[in-house]
C-alpha cells in the first residue's frame, strides 16, 4: 500500500489532483467537479486490489496490497486497534473517535439492525444472516464495529447528534487501516508457503467481506458511488482469493460471497467495461442463500453475450456456449428462473400474507425486467418483436401494485432503472420513473439514486432511444450507474 507517514490533511479529491487545481473541499462532493460536469471521488481511502492473487514471479502466492490516499499513515503490524483508529482519523482530535464508540456503541448497532441490515439483502427475515450471525460479532470484531459505526452514524445523522462531520469518515478510515493491517498478515504467511485455512482465517475472512461490503453501502448512501465501486472490486479480489480454498464454501463467507454476487451481476448490467463484466463474481452453484441464483445466471450471460464483440474469446465464450438467446428462449429461461426463486423462497418463513403476495410481485417485476434488458441489449426492443411493448406494459403494471412497496423497496432500483431505459418519449411515464425513485430515496436514504434520475433525465432529453451508448460515454469520462 503507498502510503505517506503524518497524519497530514486531506487537500483535495484525486480529480482535482489530476486536474492541478486547487479542489475547494466541498463535502460530500467538491463544487469544481460538480461545476465541470464530473463524478468527485470524495477524499477518503478506497481499497484498490488487483484482481486475484500472483501466480507467477516474485509475488507468486501474495494477496494484492489496497491502495489508499497519500494522507493515511501507514499501521505496522504491532499497532493496537486504538492506535490504528487514532492513526487513521482525519481530523485534530485524536480521542474522538474512540470516545464516541464507547459511548454510542449500543445505540449504533441498534439502529443498523432497525434501519440498515434489512436493506442489504432481498427480503428481511429471520434469516437474515447480517442481523443473525454479523451483529452479533460486532462486540468482539474492531472491525465490523468500525463498519457499522462509520454506516450507521452517517445514515442516521440526523438521529445521532454525536455524528460530527467527520466522525463517519474517521470510522470508515480505520476500518480500512484494519483491513490493510491483516491484509498484509495474510501476505506474508502466504509467501513463507502458509495456508490460509485456520478457523481464524475464515473467521478474519469474513469480517473483512462484511466490512467492505457495508463500507461499500456507507459510500453509496454518501453519494460516493466511484468509492463504492473501489469497494466492490476490493470485495470481488478477496472473494477470488479465498473463494476456492478449503472451509469458505459454506457458512458466512459463502453468504456474504452471494450477496456480493446479486450486487456484481446487477452493476455489471450496466457497466461498459469487458474487463469487469468478464471477472463478476457468480452465485455459487447450489448455493441455498441466494434467491435469484438462477436469474442471475441468466442475466449476466446476456451481458456477456452483448458486451463481446466477435469473435467472443475462447474463455467467455466457454460460458455462454449451448445457450439460446432467441426471444422466445430468453423468456423459457426467465421463466424457468421465476418458478426457481418462488420455490427457494419457501424457506425463508415469510409469515404475513401480504409480504408474501408482495415478493411475487417482486419477482416479477424483477422477470419483465430481465426480458427487457434482454431485449434491449441483444437488439430485440423492436416494433418487429410483438412481446417487447406489451412486456414493458406489464413491467410499469407490477410496478404500481405492491401493496406495503416498503417492504422491498431497496429491491426496486435496478427493475425501476429498466422501466426507465424503456420509457423514452412517454412524458407520462417517465413521470412514473422520477415519483419511485423519489419514493426509494426518501425511503433508503442512498443519495447515489440522485445520479441515477439525473442519468435517466439526461437519456429522456436525447435524441435516440438506446440508453447504453449515452452511458457508454458517461463511463468513459469517469460516471457509473450504480442500480443497487
Amino acid at each position: 500500500m503507498d502510503q505517506k507517514a503524518g497524519p497530514a490533511p486531506v487537500k483535495g479529491c484525486s480529480t482535482c489532483t489530476k486536474r492541478r487545481i486547487r479542489c475547494d473541499g466541498g463535502r460530500p462532493t467538491c463544487f469544481k467537479c460538480e461545476k465541470k460536469g464530473l463524478e468527485c471521488p470524495g477524499y477518503g481511502p478506497r481499497l484498490r486490489w488487483a484482481d486475484g492473487m500472483a501466480i507467477r514471479g516474485k509475488l507468486k502466492g501474495r494477496l494484492p496490497f489496497a491502495q489508499q490516499t497519500k494522507s493515511q499513515l501507514q499501521a505496522g503490524p504491532a499497532a493496537t486497534s486504538q492506535e490504528l483508529m487514532q492513526r487513521m482519523m482525519p481530523t485534530s482530535s485524536p480521542d474522538m473517535l474512540q470516545t464516541t464508540l464507547s459511548n454510542s456503541l449500543p445505540q449504533l448497532i441498534e439502529y443498523y439492525d432497525k434501519n440498515l441490515a434489512g436493506l442489504m439483502v432481498w427480503v428481511d427475515s429471520a434469516e437474515n444472516a447480517y442481523r443473525r450471525t454479523v451483529l452479533p460479532r460486532v462486540t468482539n470484531t474492531p472491525g465490523l464495529r468500525l463498519a457499522v459505526a462509520a454506516f450507521a452514524s452517517h445514515h442516521g445523522s440526523s438521529r445521532f447528534q454525536h455524528a460530527m462531520e467527520l466522525f463517519p469518515e474517521a470510522a470508515r478510515d480505520a476500518c480500512l487501516g484494519m483491513i490493510h493491517t491483516r491484509v498484509q498478515d495474510m501476505t506474508s504467511r502466504l509467501t513463507n508457503g502458509v495456508e490460509l485455512d485456520s478457523q481464524t482465517d475464515i473467521a478474519d475472512a469474513e469480517w473483512m467481506l462484511a466490512c467492505i461490503l457495508m463500507i461499500a453501502c456507507y459510500e453509496m448512501s454518501n453519494s460516493q458511488a466511484s468509492a463504492a465501486e473501489g469497494h466492490r472490486l476490493a470485495a470481488r479480489t478477496l472473494v477470488n482469493v479465498f473463494g476456492s480454498k478449503r472451509g469458505y464454501s459454506n457458512g458466512l463467507f459463502a453468504f456474504l460471497r452471494n450477496q456480493l454476487a446479486i450486487y456484481d451481476v446487477l452493476v455489471s448490467t450496466t457497466s461498459f467495461s469487458i474487463e469487469d463484466i468478464r471477472n463478476t463474481i457468480m452465485p455459487t452453484p447450489g448455493s441455498e442463500n441466494v434467491l435469484f441464483a438462477d436469474y442471475l445466471t441468466h442475466l449476466h450471460q446476456v451481458t456477456l453475450a452483448s458486451r463481446y464483440p466477435s469473435p467472443i474469446p475462447e474463455e467467455v465464450d466457454a460460458l455462454i456456449t449451448g445457450v439460446d438467446f432467441a426471444p422466445d428462449s430468453i423468456r423459457a429461461r426467465f421463466t424457468q428462473a421465476r418458478g426457481a426463486t418462488l420455490i427457494a423462497a419457501g424457506r425463508l418463513g415469510v409469515e404475513k400474507a401480504v409480504m408474501r403476495q408482495d415478493f411475487v410481485r417482486l419477482v416479477d417485476v424483477y422477470h419483465y425486467a430481465a426480458v427487457l434488458y434482454s431485449y434491449r441489449c441483444l437488439g430485440y426492443a423492436t416494433t418487429d418483436n410483438m412481446d417487447w411493448q406489451p412486456t414493458v406494459n406489464k413491467l410499469f403494471a407490477q410496478l404500481l401494485r405492491f401493496q406495503y412497496p416498503g417492504i422491498c423497496m431497496q429491491n426496486l432500483p435496478w427493475p425501476i432503472f429498466v422501466a426507465g431505459t424503456e420509457c423514452w418519449g412517454d412524458a407520462r411515464r417517465q413521470q412514473t420513473v422520477r415519483e419511485l425513485l423519489g419514493n426509494i430515496l426518501a425511503a433508503t436514504n442512498f443519495r447515489h439514486y440522485e445520479g441515477v434520475l439525473g442519468f435517466l433525465n439526461a437519456f429522456w432529453s436525447g435524441n435516440q432511444p438506446d440508453w447504453r451508448p449515452l452511458a457508454k460515454d458517461l463511463q468513459v469520462k469517469g460516471f457509473r450507474i450504480l442500480v443497487i
